[in-house]
C-alpha cells in the first residue's frame, strides 16, 4: 500500500509538471525505466533519489508521501521505526536531513 500510494503521488506530480518519465529520469540521473518501475510500485527509491525527485519536481518531501488515508500517529511512528532499521548509514543521514527539512 505504501509503495503504491508513493507511486501514484509521484506520477501525478510528474504529469502536473508536464514532464515525461524520460525527462524526469534525465534530471535526476537514472534510467527512465527505473522511474517507470517506481511509478508502477515495482521498486522504491533510495532516500537520495527521493531528495533528487522532490528537488526536480519542486515539491516538499511530504507531497510525495501525502496519503488520503487517515491512520493513527502511532501507526505512522511504528512504520517509520521499522523502515529506519533497514537503512544503511548513508541513507540514515539523508533521512535525518529530510526529516529536519520537514520541521
Amino acid at each position: 500500500m505504501f509503495k503504491q500510494k508513493f507511486a501514484e503521488n509521484l506520477k501525478k506530480i510528474r504529469k502536473s509538471r508536464k514532464l515525461t518519465q524520460e525527462q524526469l529520469a534525465e534530471i535526476v540521473g537514472v534510467d527512465f525505466r527505473y522511474i517507470s518501475f517506481i511509478e508502477n510500485a515495482r521498486s522504491f527509491p533510495s532516500c537520495e533519489l527521493i531528495e533528487k525527485l522532490s528537488n526536480a519536481l519542486n515539491v516538499d518531501y511530504a507531497d510525495l508521501f501525502s496519503f488520503d488515508e487517515a491512520l493513527s500517529r502511532q501507526h505512522y511512528e511504528m512504520q517509520l521505526f521499522e523502515l529506519v532499521k533497514l537503512l544503511d548509514d548513508k541513507n540514515l543521514k539523508i533521512l535525518l536531513k529530510v526529516a529536519k527539512d520537514l520541521i
